[in-house]
């Protein structure tokens, strides 16, 4: 079983940021989580659900907060944002979303989790990595994109189904920006 010292907290209550929530409280990566979302109401909606599953998972103190409650952080997940609409690119909603980096989340990320890792997920998800690197002043090694991980999962999964193997065998990857100029390698 994993150690459970970190703190993560989870900025964005969305599909995308209660899976990663979900996954933090299964796998037992956190001894406290912190659900982070605009509409305050739905992460602690999200943060009551996850509670009612305590009996199955390591000992995790889980509520829902503002940005306040990120302090002493050991991880921050972002996975807020604009979403898109049908037929947009990524970068299509890019302006949108890096109006909303510069003005509410940065600031906050620098100001309540100054030595927090920072996994940024919200697309686009390589601009705003690389916005966040800059306007944090943090390490590069400290703002984290997530880049292709999931769509060379995707492809790991593709390939297993047409080759009969298990997807943990297959080593294939995509690189490049997250999005439409990505290639498989």
């Amino acid at each position: 079983m994993q150690s459970l010292t970190p703190k993560i907290s989870i900025v964005g209550c969305g599909n995308v940021g209660m899976r990663y929530a979900y996954a933090t409280v299964i796998k037992g990566l956190a001894r406290e989580l912190v659900l982070v979302d605009r509409e305050f109401r739905q992460a602690e909606g999200h943060a009551m659900d996850l509670n009612h599953g305590a009996p199955y998972y390591a000992p995790v103190v889980i509520r829902a907060g503002s940005y306040e409650d990120i302090v002493d952080s050991d991880l921050v997940v972002v996975t807020a944002g604009i979403g898109g609409k049908v037929g947009q690119t990524r970068l299509d909603y890019a302006t949108s979303n890096i109006k909303l980096f510069k003005e509410a989340i940065i600031p906050n990320l620098i100001k309540y989790a100054p030595h927090a890792i920072y996994l940024i997920v919200s697309n686009p998800v390589d601009v705003l990595s690389y916005i966040t690197y800059k306007l944090s002043d943090k390490p590069w090694q400290e703002v984290i994109g997530s880049g292709t991980v999931l769509d060379s999962a995707r492809l790991r999964h593709q390939l297993s189904k047409s080759c009969h193997i298990d997807p943990r065998n297959i080593h294939a990857y995509i690189l490049g920006e997250h999005g439409d100029s990505e290639f498989a390698v």
